[in-house]
C-alpha cells in the first residue's frame, strides 16, 4: 500500500474536519498528534518564521476601530490581549475569581504546558477593567469575558472579534489574537527585559523559544547599526 505523503494527508483530514467546523485548539491536537504517529519533526537547521507584526500606526488603527464600535466588553478583551499577551485559550478561561484587582495581576490556570501562573497588568487599566468585572459580577457571570447565554468564549469567537475590528481598521496584514502575544513579547524585549523575566510573564517552558523575539528586536537597529560602524575606529 503507498504510503500517503504528510502534507496530502493533512490536507485530507482538514477536508474532512471543515465541514464540521471544529475549534482552532482541537484542530491544533488533531494536527499535533498526526506529526507524533508519522514522526513528522522539522528539517534540521528549518527557521520558525517570524510573524509579520503590525507597526506602532496599524495597532492605533486596530484599536480607534475597536473604540468607535463602543462596544465595552470588546474594548476590554482587546486591551487585555495587548497589555497581558495571554494566548487565545488562556484568555476564555479567565474566571471573574482570578482577577486581581489589588496586587494589578491575573491568574492563568493551567496554560500551556499545564502551569500556573500569574501575568501583570498596568495601572493604567486597573479602573476601566475594575468597572468591567463589577458589571460581570452583577450579572452573576463566572468567566471574565461571556456570552449573552452565560457561557465563556469560544477560541473561535475570540478570533472572530479580533478579525472583525481588523477588517473595520482596513489592516492587510492577518490579524489574529496570538499576534499580540508576538507584539507584546517584541516590545518587551526592546525595552531591554532579561529573558528569563519575559518567560516568567510569558509562560514560555523553554528560554530558547523567546530566541525569535531577540532576531525581531534586533532586525529593528540593524541599519542604525550599520550607519554606526563605518566610523568604527577599527575597519
Amino acid at each position: 500500500m503507498e504510503r500517503v505523503p504528510p502534507k496530502e494527508m493533512a490536507r485530507q483530514i482538514a477536508k474532512r474536519l471543515r465541514q464540521q467546523r471544529p475549534d482552532y485548539q482541537y484542530l491544533k491536537q488533531v494536527f499535533f498528534h498526526v506529526r507524533r504517529l508519522l514522526s513528522v519533526t522539522p528539517e534540521k537547521g528549518e527557521k520558525k518564521r517570524l510573524p509579520e507584526l503590525l507597526t506602532n500606526e496599524e495597532l492605533q488603527s486596530f484599536y480607534e476601530a475597536v473604540f468607535s464600535a463602543r462596544n465595552h466588553e470588546h474594548m476590554v478583551m482587546i486591551k487585555f490581549l495587548i497589555f497581558t499577551g495571554v494566548r487565545n485559550a488562556e484568555l476564555a478561561n479567565i474566571r471573574l475569581t482570578d482577577v486581581d484587582l489589588q496586587d494589578l495581576r491575573i491568574r492563568i490556570e493551567c496554560g500551556k504546558g499545564k502551569k500556573d501562573r500569574y501575568v501583570p497588568i498596568p495601572q493604567s487599566f486597573r479602573g476601566e477593567l475594575a468597572q468591567y468585572v463589577d458589571s460581570q459580577r452583577k450579572k452573576k457571570a463566572k468567566y471574565l469575558f461571556e456570552s449573552n447565554r452565560l457561557k465563556p468564549y469560544s477560541t473561535r469567537r475570540i478570533r472572530q472579534i479580533v478579525k472583525q475590528y481588523a477588517n473595520k481598521a482596513k489592516i492587510q496584514k492577518r490579524v489574529y489574537p496570538h499576534l499580540f502575544r508576538h507584539q507584546l513579547i517584541t516590545f518587551l524585549t526592546k525595552q531591554g527585559i532579561v529573558s528569563p523575566k519575559i518567560q516568567l510573564l510569558s509562560g514560555h517552558s523553554q528560554e530558547k523559544n523567546l530566541a525569535i523575539y531577540r532576531d525581531m528586536a534586533l532586525s529593528d537597529v540593524a541599519e542604525e547599526y550599520e550607519q554606526a560602524m563605518k566610523s568604527f575606529p577599527v575597519q
